[in-house]
């Protein structure tokens, strides 16, 4: 067994000795053939890319014979994708960007598992770019309800978000609608993260997914995917305020540890608000509550085709008025917005995700290796109302 073992690891490295490598250089111009600076160029379904310098030119190295797709973004341009083919030795192109109020954004998705354009998917799927995600003010996964057509989502008032999908919906700890943060499943409503920050594209596919996306997912698919680090030093600081005590303050930095190399981002949130409820029991805020949450990357590229990426979240909630519940629906009516409950208790909610992945990206076959740890400790200080009354 340890002969053939190590045949087939030779026969590998004997092709990839073998292959030819070659670059794909030129220049990103607006069109009035200015240079554009700061333009990011990805190839496909790999970790090749680079980004343009001030005279709008860029360089990318250790490529194979083959057709490849371009994905084109800069700010203030519209985002575009092309195809072309790299030949033995120095390959040139030439990239024109239209400014984003001339036309719309080139939509890549990874809703089949490998970045395509979303014209070319079959299936019924909705894309918000990050430009859509920031205009909106989507600041929860219950807020894509408003804007995706046949998907509804809500929660008591905790944060465990349930969600149907052409009315397919399960109200137990087993969702019907899977939810993807990064390629990793939540698997369940006590461990996913609800908070939207940073963000790169939410992608919402409906019907069922089983057969690409597994369990929980017979209602659809949300799959959310973060801003990633690049040679490109970024980064943002965000501040929002609003009635009800609503504070909501946000950061995030990407960098190069090593270029080409590794790679570090992190970015978090905090938010509070004073909540939307008066309980009548003590004529006090009911739902005041606060949050923190943190994304963190690092990632390592060994070689155009693998990559290693450890990614960590968590998220730490107190909610002072969970359930802003009442004993029936005609009490619901008659007091909008006012509950009456002699215990309130805070309840706390510390979350951790983390992810590691091994990713490698092929002409014929691209292949990934998750190991994820997922947890959530959630207690309440006091005895809690259950029967939502005094």
């Amino acid at each position: 067994m340890n002969k053939i073992i190590l045949l087939f690891l030779l026969a590998i490295s004997v092709q990839v000795s073998g292959q030819t490598v070659n670059s794909l250089s030129g220049t990103v111009e607006d069109k009035n053939s200015k240079p554009v600076a700061g333009a990011s160029i990805h190839i496909l379904n790999t970790n090749s890319g680079a980004v343009s310098d001030k005279d709008g030119k860029f360089e990318i190295a250790n490529l194979e014979n083959g057709k490849y797709a371009l994905e084109v973004t800069a700010v203030g341009f519209a985002s575009t994708q092309l195809e072309t083919v790299i030949n033995e030795g120095s390959n040139t192109l030439s990239i024109t960007l239209a400014e984003s109020f001339t036309r719309l954004d080139a939509v890549v998705v990874t809703a089949q598992k490998q970045e395509e354009d979303a014209q070319r998917i079959a299936s019924s799927v909705s894309v918000l770019s990050s430009k859509q995600v920031q205009q909106y003010r989507m600041w929860n996964t219950s807020d894509i309800s408003a804007v995706v057509p046949n998907l509804y989502s809500t929660n008591p008032g905790d944060n465990r978000n349930v969600t149907s999908i052409r009315g397919i919906t399960s109200t137990s700890y087993d969702p019907a609608v899977a939810t993807y943060v990064d390629g990793v499943n939540q698997f369940g409503l006590d461990t996913y993260i609800a908070q939207l920050f940073d963000v790169e594209r939410i992608e919402v596919l409906r019907g069922p997914q089983g057969t690409l996306y597994g369990r929980n997912a017979m209602g659809g698919v949300i799959n959310i995917i973060t801003k990633q680090p690049t040679n490109t030093t970024s980064g943002f600081i965000e501040t929002n305020f609003g009635n009800y005590g609503l504070m909501r303050h946000g950061f995030g930095f990407r960098t190069p540890l090593v270029r080409n190399k590794l790679f570090f981002g992190a970015s978090g949130v905090y938010d509070q608000t004073n909540g939307f409820y008066t309980n009548q029991f003590n004529n006090s805020h009911f739902d005041k509550k606060h949050s923190v949450t943190g994304n963190y990357y690092l990632k390592y590229i060994a070689n155009p085709r693998w990559a290693v990426t450890l990614n960590v979240k968590h998220n730490e909630n107190r909610n002072n008025g969970t359930f802003p519940l009442n004993g029936s629906v005609e009490d619901a009516f008659a007091n909008a917005f006012k509950v009456n409950q002699n215990a309130t208790a805070k309840m706390t909610d510390n979350i951790f995700n983390s992810a590691l992945t091994v990713a490698h990206s092929g002409h014929g076959l691209n292949f990934t290796s998750q190991t994820t740890y997922q947890s959530n400790y959630r207690y309440y200080d006091k005895p809690m109302d259950a029967d939502f009354s005094p």
